[in-house]
């Protein structure tokens, strides 16, 4: 799964570099010693890079699982949703790729989320699957978690939020996270759209 990360304001575009931008964040944990690294980007050569890293680690795991979680255009009616940010997380790595705010393509991360070589693991995927499909692209092996583990002593009639197995599985330290977020859920989602515009919303650019 992918591990919640606080959204952030987004710098400006640098309009001398075709309007990308990159930023690179340490972000420090409750625990010692296990800071994420966080890059937030619209720069193909910058996902690519990040790609690879990620790469590297999955050939030495087992299991060769991603943390993938995404998020989406403003539902309107006559507007399907698509995807506006797709976050994806090996081991410390966590790459947030501003996909509605790229200007132009990055065939790395289609080959990347379209690969049999992977799992890309998250919860409850119906809104994920439909926004994949309106945005073009595919992840074929995306797992549902909550279809694959279930908390000890939760109603087995009910699935499990992403808070209740992250807390479980990783760190009783996310279920407060959550708590956090909820106190402010406005200025927690909005950020994401707060750059969303009708131009980012109709795409930018044709994939070919």
């Amino acid at each position: 799964m992918a591990l919640p990360v606080a959204p952030m304001a987004l710098p400006a575009a640098d309009d001398d570099n075709g309007g990308q931008f990159t930023t690179h964040h340490v972000v420090g944990t409750h625990v010692r010693g296990k800071a994420l690294s966080v890059v937030y980007t619209n720069d193909p050569v910058s996902v690519e890079i990040s790609i690879q890293t990620m790469e590297q680690f999955l050939a030495e795991d087992k299991y060769r699982v991603v943390g993938f979680d995404l998020e989406y255009t403003i539902g309107r009616v006559g507007h399907d949703q698509k995807v506006a940010v797709a976050q994806l997380c090996v081991r410390h790595d966590i790459l947030v790729y501003h996909y509605h705010l790229a200007t132009r393509p990055c065939e790395r991360f289609f080959r990347f989320i379209n690969s049999s070589d992977y799992s890309f693991a998250t919860v409850d995927t119906t809104n994920d699957l439909k926004a994949l499909k309106v945005s073009d692209l595919k992840c074929p092996n995306l797992v549902n978690i909550q279809h694959q583990n279930k908390v000890w002593g939760s109603d087995k009639n009910k699935l499990n939020s992403l808070v209740d197995l992250a807390s479980t599985i990783i760190d009783p330290y996310y279920a407060k996270m959550k708590e956090e977020s909820n106190k402010d859920k406005n200025a927690w989602h909005s950020v994401w759209h707060e750059r969303l515009d009708e131009q980012h919303v109709k795409r930018p650019w044709t994939r070919t």
